[in-house]
């Protein structure tokens, strides 16, 4: 029975030994294959293969050695002297191992010696040390970071942004590169429109095109580059900047509505409208799209599309005083006198001070017999603005309509000292001498 049991044991031992040779033979095979792969400047790839190999034989120290020269190749030297440390461990006597650490040390001292430059303000010296850690280790993302800031330091926007695109080519899962990116770029804009808010359009226009060069893609520094362009009444250049801010973010409503500023500055009413209307589409609330729909179809006297317009604003925004006084307005050109006492009235209560708006009313009470309201509104108008010669001519017509012929006369007479209104003046002084 003992003799059973020992061949048994014998044969199992056999086997397990067999078994664990080919293992082992497998993995050199691995290793070899994954080491060509190094060789050869297939980083991960060679990390792909060797990395199962350390998981399954963990004090396997040429696997260890190198997946840790990989990982330093791949640009993650935290784990790379992490392994390497483990294979010096493991074989204390390999030279090899301890050169590539030294190496690892060195390189790191390098990295060390960029960060005291960057801190001393020797961005010239900083940005050598970080283009010599990059030669040796083109895969260390943080170099190109590094990099980057540097040239942003030494006003070298474009070679900062090809650094940190570069880094978030490697690693674009990376969001804190692509954050840092953004908020370099970011700084510009900030810089752009405070100097904007003073006016100052040529040095913020300078910090919108920094901007742009850094980061070609932001959309925001197009779109204030077409703001300012429009402040300036350069047109033509705005609608490329405009376009250019739709083109990388279309959903951005407030670029169609500078959109639509400019082709109104250009007469273009199609295209103005068609703008607006995007913003609307976008946002149905954007009251601003619907004032300058009103505006445009008011400017250029399509009243009958600036009415609907103008009712919309009033429905967001019932306290804006122009939609009541541009209503007015049409409803007079129109002349329906009873609409625009309705609307002008409706502007003189938000904006007392609103003479055109003051004078309207007067016309408009003028014209449905209302001739004291004609009157109160005419003087309400003169205290705005003394002896304007076509409120007197309406505050003239009020009075004869009451039947103050004196004070019409004097009020007509005063108007016609106004060489625009003289002829208008001089006929309606007729009708009281």
């Amino acid at each position: 029975m003992k003799l059973v049991i020992g061949k048994k044991i014998g044969m199992i031992t056999v086997s397990c030994l067999l078994f664990s040779s080919f293992i082992f033979g497998q993995a050199s095979n691995e290793i070899i294959k994954a080491n060509d792969l190094f060789n050869a400047g297939k980083y991960q790839e060679a990390k792909a293969i060797i990395g199962p190999i350390v998981d399954r034989d963990p004090g396997y120290t040429a696997a260890i050695f190198l997946l840790g020269k990989s990982y330093f190749k791949l640009g993650d030297l935290t784990k790379a002297r992490e392994l390497i440390d483990k294979a010096i461990e493991l074989d204390l006597k390999n030279q090899e191992y301890r050169e590539a650490r030294n190496e690892m040390a060195t390189f790191a001292s390098k990295l060390t010696e960029g960060s005291r430059l960057n801190n001393s303000a020797d961005y010239k010296g900083a940005k050598k040390v970080y283009q010599e850690i990059i030669k040796e280790n083109p895969n260390f993302i943080n170099a190109y970071i590094d990099l980057g800031r540097v040239n942003v330091r030494l006003d070298n926007l474009e070679g900062a942004a090809e650094n940190f695109r570069k880094a978030i080519e490697m690693d674009p899962e990376n969001e804190s590169y692509k954050k840092e990116f953004e908020s370099i770029t970011r700084r510009y804009i900030q810089d752009g429109t405070q100097l904007m808010q003073r006016k100052s359009y040529a040095a913020a226009l300078e910090k919108f095109k920094q901007a742009i060069s850094l980061n070609p893609e932001d959309p925001l520094a197009y779109y204030y580059s077409a703001v300012v362009y429009l402040e300036e009444k350069n047109t033509a250049e705005a609608l490329v900047a405009i376009n250019k801010s739709i083109e990388y973010d279309p959903e951005y409503p407030k670029a169609h509505l500078v959109k639509g500023k400019i082709y109104t500055g250009m007469n273009d009413v199609a295209g103005a409208i068609n703008s607006f209307k995007k913003v609307i589409a976008l946002d149905p609330e954007y009251v601003d799209a619907w004032k300058n729909i009103g505006f445009v179809y008011y400017k250029f006297k399509q009243y009958d599309n600036a009415i609907p317009a103008y009712k919309e604003v009033i429905k967001l925004d019932p306290s804006y005083a122009s939609a009541y006084a541009n209503m007015g307005a049409i409803y007079i050109e129109q002349k329906k006198f009873n609409e625009a006492v309705s609307s002008l009235g409706k502007a003189v209560e938000l904006n007392p001070r609103d003479v055109n708006s003051l004078y309207r009313l007067s016309q408009a009470n003028n014209n449905i017999g209302k001739c004291d309201q004609a009157k109160e509104t005419a003087q309400e108008a003169l205290k705005v603005k003394p002896n304007w010669a076509p409120v007197l001519i309406e505050l003239g017509i009020a009075e004869r309509c009451v039947g103050n012929r004196t004070a019409a006369k004097q009020a007509f007479q005063i108007a016609a000292r106004d060489p625009k209104w003289r002829a208008v003046a001089e006929y309606e002084l007729k009708t009281v001498q």
